[in-house]
């Protein structure tokens, strides 16, 4: 029997327990987080970005990167009051002047307040922010990924296996509902007792929502998307988070891809995206024109499918797809059958502009093992195939039935768990709001909500990167 190079999946009971416990490594105080965000260049960068203030009206006491640095702040102890009671302590506020003065220069430093800024004038603050929240994420994303190549996740210059990728070659998404702020769901509502008309706020961006275990959540969807190279959990560098219009066509999915193939365009040693069930054939087809692998699991409602009769001689060989691969329908002499995942001898990637991929097939048979190629990842469309022979025309969504790295291989069960760090970011941006619940109306003021919430975290990621590598230096 030919060996796969995806390997036999293992069974459960069999599978070596893979979550690391949680150590020393993985905690950081809340005074270690504050100063990893103050001494963030990204922090300077972005507030470099806002147009400066108008001439008119009364000169303002703070400049932009104190607001950006209270933004960050509110993210991290999980509360604007909170935030803004620290950093009215001198000696909490010594942290930014401290980053300022290293990014800056004594100069700028000498020119800050001595406390930092009232929770009132944050409010005042935040509104000219939500105008440019479009503007600061669009920055930030560039610096975001410049900040992940830096700390050597997604590098071009790596030998790279498209049957065995890495984890710091690999996205890991998901979508996330966000509880609204307000369990209002219109803007007046009448006692039926005593008619009374109540008014409530209701927040603009938040819908009824499904997550994936049927649960109906109220608030709005956004995609996060991140990536990591070592194993500590604070290493994990947030690329994006994109927020999922209501009715949006293609819904989150569609979201998510044109994330992943604008990560992929800057990023050319970006191998591809680890997501759940939520992208399907269509989605993955548009990933792997790209040239990028799609790994998730198959939808449960996907049946077997008669794909082809092989005929390389004297032998027959009824192939079928199923569970995300070619199998071999074998029958047996009690008349029952069994459909036989068929050996793949190697995953080929072809293509410059758009990309095509094959499994190599290694056949077995009584009169010599049969090679056979069969194109995956992607549908062929008409005209892309000569006439009545692309998967369109045929009816066949091979994207949807074919996978790049099968479901039910080891390769699989090695590399697909990687898609967790998605669900523990959504956990820790949930443990960054009060009460689990968000503190902002609106699409622009949530956007820099999680804008603070993926700045603090990358902070505290690029601390903990140049900390190793001080070390390491120290060592040599």
């Amino acid at each position: 029997m030919p060996e796969d190079i995806f390997g036999d999946a293992v069974p459960p009971a069999r599978r070596a327990p893979r979550k690391r416990a949680f150590t020393d490594r993985d905690r950081r105080t809340l005074h270690e987080r504050l100063v990893d965000c103050a001494h963030n260049p990204d922090l300077y960068e972005l507030a470099e970005t806002l147009p400066p203030p108008g001439r008119t009206g009364r000169p303002r006491d703070y400049p932009d990167v104190a607001f950006l640095f209270f933004l960050a702040a509110r993210s991290v102890l999980a509360s604007a009051r909170r935030a803004a009671a620290h950093l009215e302590d001198p000696e909490v506020w010594a942290i930014l002047k401290a980053g300022v003065r290293a990014e800056l220069g004594a100069v700028a430093a000498a020119g800050f307040p001595e406390t930092g800024p009232t929770r009132s004038q944050w409010l005042r603050a935040q509104q000219r922010l939500r105008e440019y929240s479009h503007d600061l994420w669009d920055t930030y994303r560039v610096l975001a990924l410049d900040q992940a190549l830096e700390q050597g996740i997604f590098p071009e210059n790596e030998a790279r296996s498209w049957s065995r990728p890495q984890r710091h070659q690999l996205i890991a998404a998901d979508g996330t509902v966000l509880k609204s702020p307000t369990l209002a769901r219109a803007d007046q509502s009448v006692d039926m007792t005593t008619g009374e008309i109540r008014y409530h706020r209701v927040d603009p961006a938040s819908v009824p929502q499904t997550e994936g275990g049927g649960t109906e959540v109220y608030g709005p969807k956004y995609v996060f998307f991140s990536a990591r190279k070592d194993e500590n959990y604070l290493s994990r560098v947030f690329l994006d988070s994109r927020y999922v219009p209501h009715l949006h066509p293609g819904g989150e999915a569609a979201v998510a891809v044109e994330g992943v193939i604008d990560i992929m365009s800057a990023a050319p040693g970006c191998m591809g995206v680890l997501y759940d069930g939520a992208f399907r054939g269509i989605h993955r087809d548009a990933i792997a024109r790209y040239g990028g692998l799609v790994i998730n699991k198959q939808h449960k409602g996907n049946e077997p499918q008669f794909y082809e009769s092989l005929r390389p001689g004297r032998c027959i060989h009824e192939l079928w797809a199923a569970d995300g691969r070619i199998a071999e329908k074998v029958h047996f002499a009690d008349g029952t059958a069994e459909l036989v995942p068929v050996p793949i001898k190697r995953l080929e990637r072809r293509g410059i502009q758009t990309f095509r991929w094959y499994h190599l097939l290694a056949i077995p048979c009584r009169h010599g093992v049969h090679e056979h190629r069969v194109a995956v990842g992607t549908t062929s469309r008409k005209g892309e195939r000569p006439p009545g022979e692309s998967d369109e025309e045929r009816g066949f969504h091979r994207a949807e039935h074919l996978q790049q790295i099968p479901e039910l291989t080891r390769t699989h069960q090695l590399v697909y768990p990687y898609r967790s760090d998605a669900e523990s970011g959504h956990s820790q941006l949930d443990a960054s709001l009060w009460n689990g619940r968000l503190i902002s109306y609106g699409v622009e003021a949530q956007q820099l909500l999680t804008l603070g919430f993926v700045l603090a975290q990358n902070s505290t990621s690029r601390a903990l990167y140049e900390e190793a590598a001080l070390m390491f230096s120290h060592t040599a």
